[in-house]
């Protein structure tokens, strides 16, 4: 075993790693991959890169922009309109010609792509039939990767394991050659489905069997998102500082992480109101959320001493602590951003007590305020520290202020005010960050007097005790707030999904599309409810319903997650325009180009044709098709950038680079000499049994394309060694390759109906591991049928 192997051996294993537990992104793992052949000397410098200019990479991407041509134009409709038609009311006939459906498109077209356009289809079959989604979208992801098998483009192994022979000096796969095992494949697998496989799919009960049989929608979204039992009514007490708020001004989401869905004022139902909405006494709140999170904000207990509130200025000055006033400097990078988004306290190690601008203090929420140059602002801080602001470009002046003028030109007693916390409160032990007092009411503690000692601008992690006085900063109308909310009254009735809904407000099921930019992005990263006005309530992930407010903000997207939104359906229809997102509901699909379906379809049968006959390579006929389609208008320009899955190229790209050096290095010879070639001896069977599991059980994890690339070099050194037929055992990777279908984790098309059927990961093992049986069957006793060894 050479040096070389050693490091090869050393990379594939890493690789593997990284790969199934996904600390770095598949691109990013191919890219580190390609660097590190390159720097050890292993793939020459030059050669490294070779593999972007590989032609199976190019006919991917291009195959990726025909793909969307076929679904921008709605081809892929008219073909689920067809299946709606025929399906009839039988759920074994439903269920075969939906897996047909998948299968023949994802022949012809990426199968990620089919798979979405197939969603919605099998979203209204399950409510015209009754059927819970989760009945059908897993045969359809499944039959989209059976699917993949029948054609030269169906899948990226196929073109990839082509594009290696080629490379041989053996010419490549012919368009049809994949079909005779393709479609065999594809009917054991809607044989097996319709015959033993449904009986293994999961029928998501709603959990709400006492629902009665009245609104399929309202049965299905309130057993999966469990709305009936997060559904609370809360009444406004007469004299409640929230009567006039806005809802944003009344903070509840922010507070309590609730969701405001309706309200209800004198009899009449006010569905979705907008953020301006304006609250009233005796107005009753239909919130999404936890009536534990009114309780604890209760636990709070009384905090306030109103009569002490003028007497915090005095406080605020210890010999620690000084007040600065700066003024904002004509060319500032300040001027246009707010005191919260700078972070002002952090950046500067001091904090905004107040800000005047014109000679007049401003009032209410001023860390909001876009600031402008010539603003004052009044510092609080630690001298030595505010001292180094005097060589801050960002102020045109930096001066010293005693608390007496201070509170006279800022009006601090107006924004300064002392809180008790007061024995037995939730708060005791509670550091500031977890109670939430800034981020939730804009109340800033700037000081806590205790007998043992003051903590003055105290941090984050500071905890509170019970008999602290604090001193903070922020207005009383926020205050006043956070005592409406502790005396939110629950009412006595219960709400119902149902009456949430109109003709101008409902609910909706939404996924990431394929293409979406948005994996790994939280919601207040991409400003949801600000863009699109509607409320997310739930992200339905692995089998499981995520709530709250506060903490769904916060969570990282991921391909194949479930969101429930509410709101205006004019609203859901905006957002069902955006590319990134997959609208699951019978009207609200994207708006296709159907006047252009003809030209996309003509244009792909003349691909197939120019690839079939040998008329031209099959990456220049991918190219000139893909080409036509912008041509003709059926994708836009910019649309080509959103259909190329960019990371799958640089996937491509890195790991080409790794089967060169398996190759080059003797790697491939030396691992096809000891395993493939010790199973070889037993017999020609067992060789292909043991290469289908090694391409299959990496699949379940590693990305299909990079499992073929690792794969070929082995099979192709077997192949040479034991004199048999490369493309025989090319065909077994291939296959092998595309048999994801023990855990949702090794293809997108998975991944994409997880969240939507409200699938767990077992789910799929179930009803995969008879299918997976299957294939490997198929490929030991029929493949070599058809390509003999």
């Amino acid at each position: 075993m050479t040096a070389d192997v050693v490091v090869v051996l050393a990379i594939v294993a890493v690789a593997v790693v990284l790969f199934v537990t996904e600390w770095v992104r598949y691109d990013g793992v191919a890219l580190m991959v390609l660097l590190s052949l390159a720097i050890s000397g292993v793939v020459p410098m030059a050669r490294a890169i070779e593999g972007f200019a590989n032609p199976a990479v190019v006919t991917i991407a291009a195959v990726l922009v025909l793909s969307g041509g076929l679904y921008k134009t709605g081809v892929a409709n008219v073909v689920g309109a067809q299946v709606l038609r025929l399906a009839g009311d039988s759920p074994v006939r439903v269920t075969a010609l939906l897996m047909l459906t998948s299968g023949l498109m994802s022949g012809v077209m990426n199968n990620t792509a089919a798979v979405a356009l197939l969603i919605p289809v099998v979203i209204e079959i399950s409510r015209r039939l009754g059927m819970r989604p989760s009945r059908l979208l897993i045969p359809l992801s499944f039959a989209a990767l059976l699917g993949g098998m029948t054609t030269l483009i169906g899948t990226g192994p196929n073109i990839l394991l082509s594009s290696i022979l080629e490379r041989m000096g053996q010419g490549g796969f012919g368009f049809f050659a994949f079909t005779p095992v393709g479609a065999t494949a594809l009917t054991l697998g809607v044989l097996y489905v319709v015959l033993a496989g449904r009986h293994f799919l999961p029928d998501r009960s709603t959990g709400d069997d006492d629902g009665g049989d009245d609104g399929g929608d309202e049965i299905d979204l309130t057993g999966r998102y469990h709305l009936a039992e997060s559904l609370l009514t809360l009444r406004i007490p007469a004299g409640s500082a929230l009567d006039g708020c806005s809802l944003v001004e009344a903070r509840l989401g922010q507070a309590l992480g609730y969701d405001l869905l309706a309200v209800r004022r004198k009899g009449h139902l006010v569905r979705a109101p907008e953020p301006d909405f304006r609250l009233r006494s005796d107005d009753v709140l239909i919130v999404e959320g936890r009536i534990e999170a009114l309780d604890r904000l209760r636990a709070w207990g009384h905090l306030a001493g109103h009569g002490e509130s003028n007497d915090a200025p005095g406080h605020l000055v210890r010999d620690s602590t000084v007040l600065a006033e700066v003024e904002i400097a004509e060319k500032s990078d300040l001027v246009g951003n707010t005191v919260r988004g700078i972070d002002f306290r952090n950046r500067f190690q001091a904090h905004v007590v107040a800000i005047r601008r014109g000679g007049q203090p401003l009032g209410g929420l001023f860390p909001t305020v876009q600031l402008e140059a010539g603003d004052a602002l009044l510092l609080l801080g630690r001298e030595d520290q505010l001292r180094q602001l005097r060589y801050a470009t960002e102020f045109s002046s930096v001066g010293w202020t005693d608390i007496g003028s201070a509170t006279e030109e800022y009006e601090l007693y107006r924004r300064l005010m002392r809180l008790h916390v007061p024995d037995g409160s939730w708060l005791d032990g509670q550091t500031l960050a977890a109670s939430r007092l800034r981020r939730a009411f804009d109340l800033t503690v700037l000081e806590i007097e205790r007998e043992d000692g003051d903590i003055v601008l105290p941090h984050a992690s500071e905890s509170l005790r019970a008999g602290d006085c604090l001193i903070v900063e922020g207005a009383p109308a926020c205050f006043a707030v956070l005592e409406a909310l502790q005396a939110l009254v629950p009412a006595d009735e219960r709400p119902s999904v149902g009456e949430l809904e109109s003709e101008d407000t409902g609910f909706a099921e939404v996924t990431l599309a394929p293409s979406s930019d948005l994996v790994g992005k939280t919601l207040r990263d991409v400003l949801f409810r600000e863009s699109y006005g509607l409320n997310l309530l739930s992200i339905f992930r692995g089998g499981r319903a995520f709530q709250s407010n506060l903490r769904i903000s916060r969570m990282a997207l991921e391909f194949g997650d479930a969101l429930l939104v509410y709101g205006n359906r004019k609203k859901i229809a905006l957002l069902a325009r955006d590319p990134r997102f997959l609208v699951l509901h019978g009207q609200l699909h994207e708006v296709f180009r159907v006047h252009k379906a003809w030209i996309a379809s003509a244009v792909m049968v003349g691909f197939i044709l120019a690839a079939s006959l040998n008329v031209l390579p099959v990456y220049i006929a991918a190219l000139l098709g893909a080409l036509l389609m912008v041509c003709t208008g059926c994708v836009k320009g910019n649309e080509v950038y959103t259909f190329v899955e960019w990371r799958v190229v640089m996937l491509l790209g890195g790991m080409l680079a790794l089967g060169l050096a398996m190759e080059d290095s003797g790697t491939a010879e030396l691992i096809a000499r000891e395993v493939v070639g010790r199973a070889a001896e037993i017999g020609p069977r067992v060789l292909i049994a043991s290469l289908f599991l090694i391409c299959a059980l990496a699949a379940q994890f590693v990305p299909t394309s990079a499992v073929a690339v690792l794969v070929a070099p082995i099979a192709l050194s077997a192949a040479s060694e034991l004199d048999l037929s490369a493309r025989a055992l090319l065909m077994v990777v291939a296959v092998g390759s595309s048999c994801a279908f023990l855990s949702p984790f090794g293809h997108p098309v998975n991944l994409l109906v997880m969240g939507v059927g409200g699938y767990k990961v077992v789910d799929y093992t179930k009803v995969g591991a008879p299918l997976f049986l299957l294939m490997l069957l198929m490929v030991v006793f029929f493949l070599p049928i058809v390509w003999p060894l």
